[in-house]
């Protein structure tokens, strides 16, 4: 009996170590933080591999900070911001996917002290665009390699499709462990 429910309590815990969720462990710059010089980027470690099709968000109370590019690479997230963070407090918040296929969310703040204004971090460079660098740049999304908003919803689907469908399939792996340790214990009787 003791073998019966040494194995039942193995097969339980092996299972949930491996689906155990991953969680943010470090951010540049850290919570609470105040950034003195200007902000180019920020950078999210996890504790274990994040999936693509995982987001940044920055808000402060100038509205929303844009990002010109968002880097994942293993356990790390990185976005590039597309201009100067004025001065302010900053909520920056991660909508994540695991390596396990778990969404995971959260938000950390920070204060930006750089001494950038709302107005500088708007103003851009003036230059003399020709008209056909216009035409270019209304290209079609399919031609330049980008992912349109439908694309990305599908492949977000997918993606959670698939999660749920190896969540179902350790269950039913375990149920099917259990059940022949079950069998071969009952029949040593």
């Amino acid at each position: 009996m003791k073998k019966l429910i040494l194995a039942i309590v193995f097969a339980f815990t092996l299972p949930s170590a491996a689906m155990a969720h991953s969680h943010m462990e470090t951010s540049v710059p850290e919570d609470g933080a105040t950034v003195t010089e200007p902000l180019e980027e920020v950078t999210l470690t996890f504790s274990a591999g994040i999936e693509e099709g995982s987001t940044l968000s920055l808000t402060g109370a100038e509205g929303e900070a844009g990002f010109t590019d968002i880097n994942i690479e293993g356990d790390q997230i990185t976005g590039t911001l597309a201009e100067p963070l004025p001065d302010g407090e900053w909520t920056l918040g991660w909508n994540v996917v695991s390596e396990d296929g778990h969404p995971i969310e959260g938000e950390i703040t920070f204060e930006a002290a750089a001494g950038v204004s709302a107005d500088d971090a708007e103003e851009e460079p003036v230059t003399e665009e020709d008209p056909a660098d216009e035409e270019e740049a209304v290209a079609d999304p399919a031609e330049s390699g980008e992912q349109t908003a439908e694309e990305s919803n599908a492949s977000d689907q997918t993606e959670e499709g698939s999660s749920v469908f190896l969540t179902f399939g350790l269950l039913v792996a375990v149920i099917i462990l259990l059940g022949v340790i079950f069998w071969a214990l009952r029949k040593r009787k």
